[in-house]
C-alpha cells in the first residue's frame, strides 16, 4: 500500500498548548504530571482521598495530567459564538487541534481541498464534566425514591442540584466532537469517532488511511481525545486499583506500580504520500506500516497477551516491507505498570530478537503521563519531533530500568539522557505501540520525511 504522509501535526497536552511547547517539556525533562484541584472535580479532592486503597467511592491517588489555562476562542470557527460556548472541552479541544493541524498543512482556508478532507477521532465513552450535569437529575429521580425507601424517611431528599446551561449536544459524546469539527471547517461528509480503548489513535490513523487509499478522501485529519471527567476517571482507575499504591508511576523503572491517567488531544493531516510530493507540501514524516491486532480471550481486561503483541508487530512490517533491523527507536506503550511494562518488553524481546535487532527504546508518559485513548498521538508527536530535530529526550525518572528476559532490551536500550538519533542510514525508522484494555493491540512504524 502506498505510504501516507503526515503534512500536519497539532497538540493539547498537559503543559504544552502546540508542538513546539511539548518539545521544550520533553528536552528540558520536565514532568508536566500534578495533584488533582478542586478546580478539576468540582469538591475539595479530600473529601474522596484515601490513601488505603480498595475502598469503596474512595480515590486513593491524586496525580494525573491535566490541561489547564486553555484558552477558546469561538470566532475562529465557522459556527454560531453562542453554540460553541456552550460545548465543553471535548468539542473545544477537537476544534482547536484540528484547526492548528490543518494550518500547519497549508490548507486552512482552502475550500477546495477541505471540501475532500474527512476526520476520524478516537474518543472514550466515558462521561465527561457536562455530560454528568445533564444526566444527574435523571440519576438523582431514580436514586432518591431507593433511598428514602432504604432508610425509611418518606420526606427524604437529595440536595437540590445546580442548573446548567449546557448544550444538550454534550449528552452525545462518542461521536459528535468529529461531526463538530467537520461542520465548523466545511469538511467532507466522511467524521466519525472509536473507541479502540488505548490503542485508538493508531486505529483512527489507520481507518484515514483506508479513505485515502480507496480515494474517498484527499486528505484526512486523524487522532484522538481524552477529556473524561476527571472524577469519574479516579474512582474508576482506583476501583480497578490501575494507580501506584506506593505512589511511584515511573515507566520501564522496576519500582513503578502504577499508571498516571492525563487528558489532551493530538491530531494529524494525512495526505497520499505521492499526492504530497506532487503539491509540495512539506512532509514531516511518513507512514509506512501500520499493525493492528487482538489478543483474543485473555485472562483478564487489563492482563495484556504477548502474543497479540507480537501479531501486531508483525502486520506493520509486513505492510512497511521493513526489517526491523532498520528501527532506530520505539516509542513504547510503557504506562508504568509491572505487568504491563513487563509483558512489552518481552514482546520485544521475542520479536525484534529473532530478527536480530534491538532499538533504542523509550517513553513519554514519564513526562505526561498516560493519555488513555490519546496516547498514540503524544508518542506520534514525540517521534515526529525526534526525527526532526535528530534527537531523542531521555524518558526521566528511570533509576533500575526493566530488562526483557533475553536482554534485547536491557538498561542500555532505554534512552535516559538526551541522545544523537542513531540513524543506521539515509532514512531514520521509528516504531510506535499502543495496547488497549482489552487487548487492542497497535504498532505503527514511521520514517522521516521531507522536512524543509
Amino acid at each position: 500500500m502506498e505510504k501516507i504522509a503526515i503534512i500536519g501535526l497539532s497538540c493539547l497536552f498537559p503543559d504544552a498548548n502546540n508542538p513546539e511547547e511539548f518539545w521544550q517539556n520533553l528536552t528540558d525533562e520536565k514532568d508536566s504530571t500534578s495533584s488533582v484541584t478542586v478546580a478539576e472535580i468540582g469538591v475539595d479532592p479530600a473529601v474522596f482521598y484515601d490513601s488505603q486503597k480498595g475502598k469503596p467511592e474512595k480515590i486513593y491517588f491524586k496525580k494525573g495530567g491535566f490541561v489547564r489555562d486553555f484558552k477558546f476562542d469561538a470566532s475562529d470557527y465557522n459556527l454560531p459564538t453562542e453554540f460553541l460556548q456552550s460545548l465543553d472541552n471535548t468539542f473545544k479541544w477537537s476544534l482547536y487541534a484540528a484547526k492548528q493541524a490543518i494550518q500547519q498543512s497549508g490548507y486552512l482556508g482552502n475550500q477546495a481541498v477541505l471540501a475532500k478532507c474527512g476526520v476520524v477521532l478516537g474518543n472514550l465513552s466515558f462521561p465527561t464534566k457536562s455530560s454528568n450535569q445533564l444526566f444527574a437529575p435523571i440519576y438523582q429521580q431514580t436514586i432518591e425514591p431507593a433511598i428514602s425507601e432504604l432508610l425509611q424517611e418518606p420526606d427524604f431528599h437529595l440536595p437540590a442540584l445546580p442548573t446548567t446551561k449546557a448544550s444538550p449536544c454534550n449528552a452525545m459524546i462518542s461521536g459528535l466532537p468529529a461531526a463538530i469539527v467537520a461542520q465548523a471547517f466545511y469538511l467532507s461528509g466522511i467524521h466519525f469517532c472509536i473507541d479502540a480503548a488505548c490503542s485508538s489513535s493508531f486505529y483512527a490513523i489507520k481507518m484515514a488511511s483506508h479513505y485515502l487509499w480507496s480515494r474517498k478522501a484527499d486528505v484526512m485529519l486523524a487522532g484522538a481525545i481524552s477529556c473524561t471527567d476527571p472524577l469519574f476517571l479516579r474512582m474508576l482507575f482506583s476501583g480497578v486499583q490501575g494507580y501506584p499504591e506506593n505512589g511511584i508511576s515511573h515507566p520501564l523503572d522496576k519500582s513503578s506500580k502504577g499508571l498516571i491517567t492525563s487528558e489532551g488531544i493530538g491530531m494529524v493531516m494525512l495526505k497520499r504520500y505521492s499526492d504530497a510530493v506532487r503539491d509540495g507540501d512539506r512532509i514531516l514524516a511518513t507512514i509506512c506500516g501500520n499493525g493492528l491486532s487482538n489478543d483474543g480471550k485473555g485472562k483478564h481486561i487489563l492482563s495484556p497477551n504477548s502474543k497479540g503483541q507480537t501479531l501486531a508487530f508483525e502486520r506493520a512490517y509486513t505492510e512497511a516491507k521493513l526489517s526491523p533491523q532498520a528501527i532506530d527507536y520505539m516509542e513504547c506503550h510503557a504506562t508504568g505498570t509491572s505487568l504491563g511494562d513487563t509483558t512489552e518488553l518481552n514482546s520485544i524481546d521475542s520479536f525484534f530478537g529473532q530478527h536480530q535487532a534491538a532499538p533504542l527504546v523509550g517513553s513519554a508518559k514519564s513526562n505526561v503521563g498516560h493519555l488513555l485513548v490519546a496516547a498514540g498521538m503524544v508518542s506520534l508527536t514525540k517521534t515526529v519531533l525526534s526525527m526532526s530535530h535528530g534527537v531523542i529526550p531521555a524518558t526521566i525518572n528511570v533509576t533500575e530500568p526493566l530488562g526483557s528476559e533475553n536482554s534485547v532490551i536491557s538498561a542500555q536500550n532505554i534512552v535516559r539522557t538526551t541522545t544523537q538519533w542513531p540513524s543506521k542510514g539515509a532514512t531514520k525508522h521509528a516504531a510506535l505501540s499502543a495496547f488497549g484494555f482489552g487487548g487492542t493491540n497497535s504498532h505503527l512504524i514511521l520514517e522521516q520525511g521531507e522536512v524543509i
